[in-house]
């Protein structure tokens, strides 16, 4: 299949002025709450570190692979709930190359026994295009084709909002909502379209006290298409580590299936997404997240923002 897929994005994504889905899909969602949503930043109330990768339809050339770095925390020495998120996005598509580059911002406040928390995000995107490995046949000079490589860039607004309880969160939040239009070139255009994202999750403790499920939601649309993942992680807890795995349904989309570990603040978990629509089996996603968590006290009266590790020995 040389060159079908760049050839076949290039086609939808270049000829004229195009409205495309820009954000990658992870199947780590559950795990992501600053990049689905901009009032996710300190949710875990500490500086919450984390990469993830995702290698999507593998097998095809020209596939996307998706990288993202991201950091969130709570402001140190404010007493009051505020919380900073930034990540970067690298997406490269067939012959694309899109880099989002973000900052969150999220203030929470007491509600109902919970936490409700509102976020904004401003932010940089990317587009690049090169056409090196095209290959036009008889037709050398195609004005639909850029005559050489392009790229483009505008700003970009989100913003999220998050109710956070002991045993469940839910949240809803809207990406793009300047329908940033990057031109690559005199005759191309990108057009974002905005989106929502909603998303939920829960924890259920059971009789075995070091067992407890984990369920969770996420719905994205812009009105047009849309998709679900409906997800359930299964946790084994013991001597402050945690093993855990589950299962992802994405209707007339795709299963996926995850499994990893928590120990001394890391995290690492591995996901494959077999879709259900006849791509095959060995085409599917391959999903990797590390994760690292600092605590900084920052939430806890009379104690020190930062522990030692020799003063605690």
């Amino acid at each position: 299949m040389r060159k079908w897929l760049s050839i076949a994005l290039l086609l939808v994504c270049v000829l004229g002025k195009v409205h495309a889905q820009y954000d990658a899909h992870f199947t780590h969602y559950w795990k992501m709450q600053n990049f689905f949503n901009p009032a996710g930043a300190g949710f875990e109330k500490k500086m919450n570190i984390y990469a993830a990768y995702s290698n999507q339809m593998s097998g095809f050339e020209g596939n996307p692979k998706t990288m993202l770095i991201n950091i969130d925390m709570p402001i140190p020495f404010i007493k009051s709930d505020h919380n900073l998120g930034l990540g970067i996005v690298n997406d490269d598509i067939g012959l694309f190359s899109n880099q989002r580059l973000y900052l969150n911002y999220a203030y929470g406040f007491k509600l109902f026994k919970g936490r409700f928390v509102i976020g904004a995000q401003a932010g940089l995107v990317n587009s690049s295009f090169e056409n090196k490995d095209i290959e036009f046949g008889e037709e050398k000079n195609d004005p639909a084709f850029p005559s050489g490589n392009a790229d483009g860039n505008t700003f970009d607004l989100g913003a999220g909002l998050l109710y956070q309880h002991k045993y469940f969160n839910v949240g809803v939040s809207a990406f793009h909502l300047n329908s940033p239009l990057i031109e690559l070139g005199e005759r191309n255009e990108i057009q974002i379209d905005p989106y929502l994202n909603f998303m939920a999750g829960g924890n259920i403790p059971l009789k075995n006290t070091l067992l407890s499920i984990q369920p969770s939601l996420m719905v994205m649309t812009d009105f047009v298409a849309w998709r679900a993942d409906i997800s359930a992680k299964a946790t084994y807890s013991y001597n402050e580590r945690e093993f855990f795995g589950g299962v992802t349904y994405s209707p007339m989309t795709s299963v996926a299936f995850f499994l990893g570990f928590e120990m001394m603040n890391i995290t690492l978990s591995y996901g494959y997404e077999l879709f259900t629509s006849g791509v095959g089996a060995a085409n599917g996603n391959h999903d990797l997240y590390l994760g690292y968590k600092i605590d900084l006290g920052t939430f806890k009266k009379g104690k020190n923002k930062h522990n030692s590790i020799r003063i605690l020995q």
